[in-house]
């Protein structure tokens, strides 16, 4: 037989259960209590710093503060006002469920789902602005992009090694610092994931300079695209400096644009 278990034993075990659920009890009360400010940090880093949340108030589970969008020229612009929750109990799934509204309309800006390996956009609705596109090249920030980029995601899902569902993007009043021209135009963005890509088609919906394009983004590869731009004949002699910048001419009036080897690579 097994020798009884001394009573100073037994009280040196319940000591030492009891330390370790008071530990764990004070380490659950203090992830419950992250600050606000948590969430800035973790929005930072998911939208590789292109996107930041002041004014924060609230806790990294349940919070409100001012979303605003970081410009490539330094510039910080408030996007709207927007109430976050992180729903706990899914922390035990090993998945980090956030839904983001606005609290001027209560309509939805963000609900999505990362869990390790995989990311999860059940819906994005963002109103960015057009400079923003100047993170993704030297090339794009120097021609000093303007207007409006209504961003809508439904459903995509994000792997590393597989890209399904949809994204639509529509750029309205598109201007550049380089042109006169204002508006240039106003184009749509479909992004459609099919499997190991995004394929995504680009087209004019109105204005002086036509562009047209279509081609596949694959994570950590380099992209395969043709996008041409052709201006009215009473705007190519103003939009010429412009179009040389980000191309080169194939036809009379008609440029091949050439921007994908100043894109930087974007990691899935």
């Amino acid at each position: 037989m097994r020798p009884a278990m001394s009573l100073k034993m037994r009280r040196t075990l319940r000591r030492l259960l009891q330390g370790g659920g008071l530990l764990l009890a004070l380490s659950f009360a203090y992830l419950v209590m992250l600050p606000a400010t948590w969430f800035d940090f973790l929005l930072q880093r998911e939208s590789q710093g292109t996107l930041a949340m002041t004014g924060t108030k609230g806790t990294l589970w349940r919070g409100e503060g001012s979303l605003q969008a970081l410009l490539p020229s330094g510039e910080a612009v408030t996007l709207a006002p927007v109430a976050w929750d992180i729903a706990l109990a899914e922390l035990l799934s090993l998945q980090l469920h956030v839904t983001v509204r606005s609290t001027r309309d209560g309509k939805p800006v963000l609900d999505a789902v990362m869990r390790p390996g995989e990311t999860r956009i059940l819906t994005a609705r963002l109103e960015l602005p057009a400079a923003l596109l100047g993170v993704l090249s030297p090339t794009l920030r120097a021609v000093d992009l303007s207007g409006q980029l209504a961003l809508l995601v439904n459903d995509l899902r994000l792997d590393g090694a597989h890209s399904i569902g949809r994204v639509q993007a529509v750029w309205q009043a598109a201007g550049s610092g380089l042109s006169r021209i204002r508006p240039l135009g106003n184009y749509q963005l479909m992004l459609d994931g099919q499997g190991s890509g995004l394929d995504f088609r680009l087209m004019t919906l109105s204005g002086p300079l036509t562009l047209n394009g279509s081609g596949r983004w694959i994570p950590n590869q380099k992209t395969a695209y043709r996008i041409t731009a052709t201006p009215t004949e009473a705007t190519r002699k103003d939009l010429v400096p412009l179009l040389r910048m980000l191309g080169r001419e194939i036809s009379p009036g008609t440029y091949q644009l050439t921007i994908d080897q100043n894109v930087q690579a974007v990691s899935g």
